[in-house]
């Protein structure tokens, strides 16, 4: 070979190794540049993130306001927006760029000046509906986008079925987005989209340009899958989707029996999602499988992904790790907040987490990168069902740290006595049931399940202090009676609309109601002889009132249906044979689910408070370090008896000026604590009941604590329509 031919064939070579290399590092630096591009209101400063940062701890760095202080906190603007109805306001309102933002009953995006509260904008979604009843729900507020360059702010409404985009300046809709406005949710998913029921309860969250959308789904039958989906956020396209119930040949799918004809649906993480942006993981958590929340006939199996921790690729939905917290649930243990994401510290070292709260008072602390638990946990057995075609899981996963943050057990020991004649109530009917430990199956006769079906956290979820690795967080305390009742139904196609109404309440309305419209007095009334008026019933199903959630996906034909036998005289829907069946095609029997929470005669908690309490948690070591009552009940109040605890609906923020701040409480009041001790500091009575998660933010130099006070919710009070701001004297 000549050293020409070498030469120059050594030249090429170089010149290639040169290209390759230029390209190589034109790649590396595009994504270097894309894995830069984070948010820039994903600080602990700003609230322009639900939950104060992606990661959802509930953080703020601001000290202005502090222990020695947080006494003269004043309300410095309250905003009404105009229409006090149910259900209640539940937003945790975002900052941005002195702007803030939240959403009404009637998922109206509002904009304020955050620094006074003066109106600059308001978006009503119910002008692109051709819907003749107007939408209400529950919502938890807005999600901010912006591109890599600041361009294209946007904040997106997440409204029953649709995400809207909306400028973030003028409240105007961006009709380039989605489909003239808008990203019908309806679509993109393994069902005939005029079928799909689905309601974006909690927000979104963004990723660089993806949305990444969850919500809720009916609990009953017919259902929808509560599929996780990508899409574009700045055209809307569909990008991806995580089914949470799996298809043909996907992981998991084996772990469910399916039944044919049955619209299997739920499993769908309702409570939100939240997001470690250095990793580009997405992560959320999901609820119950449907139909049927108390029986899992149709669908036995361990039931993946529901009741599951879940990881996801940000970018493309690819599951990464799964931890399931519960094997088929029928108990309506849904997994209610998003997952935590933490860093741990200690002895120098640190440790990212992901702490999952359930309703059953157990707190699952697994390892962010593996999913692996942190602190050991149990399989142990549990009871069997009795009831004819229920097959319930044999074991479930106990952590043994840190420990329960409720009772899970119910003994005659644990009863209220608040006053002679309240003990005497309760142990009457404590005495007509079964009880049992944790994971007893509902029965025919009927199960005290402790903790029910609003025990433990619920979706505010719990803040976290880095400084000292403490998580707080409020706990409910509160027994169900859980009974399945089986059913003599009709044939759909030859029913009169009084039978069909007769279905669709047997379906719906016993878990509260109870079977053939008794009631559960005090807090669920009887239905055999309603005065509303038939148009006032039918907007009650729709909209909901008080404690009882909006029935929006039943058509009008079927409210008709269901109003035509609230009305009847002489039909009940009959307990009959189990053999009797709806679809004779069933394999397995149909059941009502009667599930009243156990309450004494008033409507309080049957068991001895507290009934709800503030809790601060190491998450480094798994313990308690210390818990209080939360909330009272006015009533109880007058008669001098105090510090009961309360059911409570919102979650708590934890600040650097050591306070830990919360409303969520019936008696109306928000309280600032000191995160070290757990004394209340301050204390402040709001106009309607805060069932939502204050923020914290800086505008001009000072710190601001602003809680929605719209009332309403689950502890059923008077409804308001206000968001207060409170700060310290000038």
């Amino acid at each position: 070979m000549s050293i020409k031919y070498l030469f120059r064939n050594q030249a090429w070579f170089l010149s290639y190794i040169l290209l390759v290399v230029s390209c190589s590092e034109k790649v590396d630096t595009a994504q270097s540049q894309d894995s830069q591009w984070k948010s820039r209101l994903n600080n602990h400063q700003d609230w322009g993130i639900y939950r104060g940062h992606s990661s959802g701890i509930q953080f703020s760095e601001l000290d202005q306001i502090h222990t020695g202080n947080v006494q003269h906190l004043e309300k410095v603007w309250e905003y009404h927006h105009g229409n006090p109805v149910g259900p209640g306001m539940y937003a945790n309102p975002i900052i941005i760029d002195g702007l803030l933002y939240f959403t009404t009953p009637e998922v109206n995006a509002v904009a304020l000046n955050a620094a006074t509260g003066k109106e600059v904008w308001v978006f009503r979604p119910d002008d692109y509906r051709n819907d003749e009843r107007p939408f209400r729900g529950r919502n938890r507020g807005l999600t901010y986008w912006e591109d890599s360059e600041g361009k294209n702010q946007r904040i997106l409404n997440f409204v029953k079925d649709r995400v809207y985009a909306i400028d973030a300046k003028t409240g105007k809709l961006i009709t380039s987005f989605g489909e003239n406005g808008w990203i019908d949710l309806r679509k993109n998913l393994p069902q005939d989209p005029e079928q799909v029921d689905f309601e974006a309860t909690s927000q979104g969250i963004v990723y660089q340009n993806f949305i990444i959308i969850g919500g809720r789904t009916p609990e009953e039958d017919p259902s929808t899958p509560g599929d996780v989906r990508g899409y574009d956020a700045l055209t809307g396209e569909f990008k991806w989707i995580f089914h949470t119930i799996p298809q043909p040949g996907q992981l998991g799918y084996d772990t469910w029996q399916f039944e044919e004809g049955v619209s299997y649906g739920g499993t769908n993480p309702w409570g939100g999602l939240t997001l470690d942006e250095d990793r580009g993981w997405v992560f959320f958590a999901t609820g119950s499988p449907a139909p049927d929340f108390i029986f899992g006939g149709m669908r036995k199996g361990e039931n993946l992904f529901a009741n599951c921790v879940v990881a996801l690729d940000a970018t493309t939905g690819k599951r990464i790790w799964h931890y399931q917290t519960l094997r088929h649930d029928i108990w309506d243990y849904d997994l209610p907040p998003a997952p935590i994401l933490a860093t741990v510290t200690a002895n120098g070292k640190s440790r990212d987490i992901v702490v999952q709260l359930t309703k059953q008072g157990l707190t699952f602390v697994l390892d962010r990168e593996t999913g692996e638990p942190v602190f050991p946990v149990v399989d142990l057995p549990v009871p069997t069902s009795k009831v004819p075609g229920e097959e319930a899981w044999p074991t479930q996963p106990f952590p043994l740290k840190p420990p329960p943050l409720n009772r899970t057990t119910l003994r005659e020991s644990d009863l209220s006595n608040i006053t002679p004649e309240t003990h005497e109530y309760v142990l009457n009917i404590f005495r007509k049931h079964e009880t049992g430990p944790l994971y007893t199956p509902a029965s025919v006769a009927g199960v005290i399940t402790m903790p029910g079906h609003q025990g433990g956290a619920e979706w505010g979820g719990a803040a976290f202090d880095p400084a000292t690795n403490v998580m707080f967080v409020n706990i409910n305390e509160a027994p169900t009676i859980h009974s399945l009742i089986p059913l003599t139904n009709f044939d759909s196609a030859t029913a009169t609309p009084i039978q069909r109404g007769a279905m669709i309440y047997n379906t719906a309305c016993t878990a509260c109601h109870g079977l053939n419209k008794v009631g559960n007095p005090p807090l669920f009334p009887p239905l055999n002889d309603i005065k509303l008026s038939r148009d006032s019933i039918k907007s009650v199903l729709a909209f909901g009132r008080g404690m009882m959630p909006a029935f929006s996906h039943y058509s009008d034909k079927q409210l008709d249906e269901l109003v035509a036998y609230l009305e009847s005289e002489d039909f009940n829907a009959d307990v009959g044979d189990v053999g009797k069946l709806n679809d004779k095609n069933s394999k397995v029997p149909r059941y009502a689910n009667i599930a009243p929470f156990f309450v004494d005669q008033n409507g309080y908690p049957a068991i001895s408070p507290p009934w709800g309490t503030l809790n601060a948690v190491d998450l480094d070591k798994g313990e308690i370090l210390w818990k209080v009552p939360l909330g009272e009940y006015p009533e109880l109040v007058a008669q001098g008896i105090r510090n009961t605890g309360s059911k409570s609906f919102g979650g708590p923020v934890v600040t650097a000026g050591n306070l830990v701040f919360i409303a969520a409480t019936p008696d109306e009041k928000i309280r600032a604590f000191d995160k070290f001790t757990g004394q209340v500091l301050w204390e402040y009575q709001l106009p309607a009941g805060g069932y939502a998660t204050p923020s914290v933010y800086m505008v001009g130099g000072k710190q601001y604590v602003v809680i929605a006070a719209g009332g309403g919710g689950k502890n059923g009070t008077k409804v308001g329509d206000s968001v207060i701001a409170f700060a310290l004297p000038d």
